[in-house]
């Protein structure tokens, strides 16, 4: 049928003034019926045409292309198919296979004298490069359902991907790419019925006083195979099912929110088309949405800002609070930040890493951090790996922080209630002293907000 339908959308393209192609076969000896279309008749595949009485019948019956100008004045066409497909002038070209009449191209338009005799002799041309396209497409399909058929009876003819050999093998031929496509959406199916995904927690903890703030909810697919989250992420949205994959870790990550100290909030990672889906609103209202913190992260580009900032808005009103993630690592982060108003702002690991010893980054930190003020906004350093780093992120009024130099993400049950490693006192000391009256009182504000 691929190959039909590239016969029509071509014609389409051949003959500029087209409006619609229909490709008809002859299957009962009294009728023709539409196996393939473009452009405005493509609604009438499926539809059955009688040979006797209509133009396309005629065509097939004589074995010669004919041209209507105008339906209303040629008796030779079936008047009421013409006027219910909104058909007024048409070329129909004689399919064949040897010297049997196997079917029509149709080329129509519903203008009035659309095609002139340059037209018919460029399909009249084709004629016989259709014929055998189509005859082949035909005989494909008809052989290749009958393998297939055969295949779906024989259970012992399956491989581990639920794939006949004889379904691997047409699939191959005739469409490259095809089982992949196919494998990769059953991978993605069974991980999500099959819950074949569990989380790690990464602990947050405030850096000024060393007690745990959030966790931060991290997929793990323990499955075959075996490669990075983002990739299973990556791969689910190339097949269509990036949403209901994310809904499915989102589930599994609520599901811990009983499990975790009173007061600990949690961090989920959600993309755009998800958060403004109505499942996501369902599976907060049915957890501790004020317990709940949605992570947008940078890598996602946003579509409608609009509905977006609609739909946080929606989630708010239900206590949870929004994350941007990312923040530092490219300019996206920036665009959700300035039109989403969050409420925590996560620095990327880019930023953090090495700012002990790069002022350019301890700059943009410190920039960040007196606009998370201003904004109501907290501010989490990511990956922090370092003592030297966690002391100039403390140092710089940075009062939230997650890395392996805190915790490492691990299953709930050995995670990390408490930090690895504290900020000296006497910094603590130093970070308090150096705040201003008006820079502590947005930070308090912000801690509230």
């Amino acid at each position: 049928m691929g190959l039909m339908q590239r016969v029509a959308e071509e014609a389409m393209a051949v003959v500029t003034r087209a409006e619609g192609v229909l490709i008809g076969l002859v299957r009962d000896g009294a009728a023709i019926t539409f196996v393939c279309g473009a452009g405005y008749l493509v609604d009438q595949v499926g539809d059955k045409v009688p040979l006797d009485g209509s133009l396309s019948g005629l065509a097939v019956t004589t074995g010669a292309t004919l041209r209507c100008d105008d339906a209303e004045l040629d008796p030779r066409v079936h008047l009421d198919l013409c006027k219910a497909y909104r058909v007024v002038s048409s070329v129909c070209v004689p399919l064949r296979r040897g010297a049997a009449a196997v079917g029509v191209l149709n080329v129509s338009s519903s203008r009035s004298h659309a095609f002139d005799g340059a037209d018919v002799r460029t399909l009249t041309k084709l004629a016989e490069f259709v014929s055998v396209v189509t005859a082949a497409a035909d005989d494909l399909t008809g052989v290749t359902n009958t393998l297939l058929s055969a295949a779906q009876l024989d259970r012992n003819s399956f491989d581990e991907d639920g794939l006949a050999v004889e379904e691997r093998f047409v699939a191959n031929v005739l469409s490259p790419g095809t089982v992949g496509g196919l494998e990769s959406r059953r991978r993605i199916e069974r991980a999500i019925e099959e819950k074949n995904l569990a989380h790690h927690f990464q602990p947050i903890f405030d850096l000024w006083n060393g007690r745990l703030f959030a966790f931060e909810a991290l997929a793990r697919f323990p499955g075959k195979p075996k490669r990075p989250p983002d990739e299973w992420f990556a791969e689910a949205k190339a097949v269509g099912l990036g949403v209901d994959l994310e809904l499915a870790s989102l589930q599994g990550a609520l599901s811990s929110l009983s499990q975790l100290p009173s007061g600990v909030l949690l961090c989920v990672n959600v993309g755009p088309d998800a958060i403004t889906s109505a499942e996501v609103r369902h599976l907060l209202v049915d957890s501790e949405p004020s317990r709940t913190v949605i992570e947008l992260t940078e890598q996602v580009q946003v579509d409608d800002y609009p509905l977006l900032d609609s739909s946080v808005t929606g989630l708010r009103r239900l206590g949870a609070r929004l994350a941007i993630d990312d923040t530092g690592a490219g300019f996206a982060s920036l665009a959700h930040i300035l039109k989403l108003n969050p409420d925590l702002i996560k620095l990327d690991r880019t930023l953090t890493s090495g700012i002990d010893a790069d002022p350019v980054r301890r700059a943009l930190a410190a920039a960040l951090v007196t606009f998370a003020a201003e904004t109501r906004a907290e501010i989490i350093a990511e990956g922090i790996e370092t003592a030297a780093e966690l002391a100039v992120l403390a140092e710089l009024g940075i009062r939230y922080g997650q890395g392996y130099f805190l915790g490492r993400p691990r299953p709930l049950e050995s995670v990390r209630w408490q930090p690895a490693h504290r900020v000296p006192s006497h910094l603590l000391a130093d970070v308090s002293a150096s705040l201003t009256p008006d820079t502590a009182e947005l930070l308090a504000l912000g801690r509230h907000h």
